[in-house]
């Protein structure tokens, strides 16, 4: 596969690809790009890019070499036996992370570099409309999940997304079959019951999980939510029911915060199908 393949395959802007296939190979690239594909040494590999990839105002440069990255990937997918949809579900990250950066700055840009790793390295994998991280909780394995921002968390879609999940890992990676999920994030927020309606599909989601502390003071629903974290909040957009309560209910002081959720062990009842990917 090619690098504009790969581009086009995950549905890259075309204004975008045009920017990465115009970066040449920067000096030590492949070094770098060994340690971003190593679940050890990826933020390492990280910060080389960064210094070598200076002076990138838009993010372009660095972009261009972990696409260039997610091409060795690829490889890697295959011995590990994941197939091309998973892989190209997974790197269509980079095209929703450069999208978001044109919802908050009004251009394209890419300013994901230290995230990008986890897929890289094989920890990360979108199943679905849900994103699974393979890590630890309390020295035991465990999978976290993370949900992108264009993810529809319809009862339906998640149910698939966590089917999907419990074959692709008891396929792939056996040491995950029965490692417990969880996920931090503001769409867990005690506080969202008094800002959406009781049919809100973030409500209905919340109920797969056992919330187990909160975060009152975390500002990550500014990104999400409004879609830029630098705005104080009398200048938040209210485009949306949400945006409109949820900026109403911080002007008067309220907390959005984020919780931490554990996955109900009954989450996904009645028993999920088991789908191969």
């Amino acid at each position: 596969m090619t690098l504009r393949t790969l581009c086009t395959k995950i549905g890259l802007p075309c204004e975008v690809t045009d920017a990465v296939l115009s970066c040449p190979p920067l000096w030590g690239e492949a070094a770098v790009a060994a340690k971003l594909c190593n679940p050890a040494y990826h933020s390492e590999g990280w910060q080389s890019l960064r210094e070598a990839a200076e002076p990138d105002p838009s993010g372009f440069r660095a972009l261009a070499v972990l696409l260039r990255t997610a091409l060795r990937s690829r490889e890697r997918y295959k011995e590990a036996g994941i197939s091309e949809e998973v892989f190209l579900d997974t790197m269509k990250c980079f095209t929703r992370f450069v999208n978001e950066y044109r919802e908050s700055y009004g251009e394209y840009g890419f300013d994901r570099g230290f995230w990008v790793g986890r897929q890289l390295s094989l920890l990360l994998f979108r199943l679905g409309e849900l994103e699974y991280e393979r890590t630890e909780r309390d020295g035991e394995p465990a999978l976290a999940i993370h949900i992108p921002s264009d993810a529809n968390l319809s009862p339906d879609e998640t149910e698939r997304s966590l089917a999907l999940a419990d074959d692709f890992f008891r396929a792939r990676f056996p040491l995950y079959t029965h490692a417990p999920m969880f996920c931090n994030s503001w769409l867990l927020s005690p506080v969202l019951h008094a800002l959406l309606p009781p049919s809100s599909k973030i409500l209905r989601f919340q109920t797969l999980f056992e919330i187990v502390s909160f975060d009152e003071a975390a500002q990550d629903y500014k990104q999400w939510v409004f879609k830029n974290r630098d705005l104080p909040p009398e200048r938040f957009p209210e485009d949306t029911s949400l945006q409109r309560e949820m900026k109403a209910f911080v002007l008067h002081g309220g907390k959005v915060g984020c919780a931490l959720g554990v996955l109900k062990k009954d989450a996904g009842s009645p028993p999920r199908p088991k789908t191969r990917r």
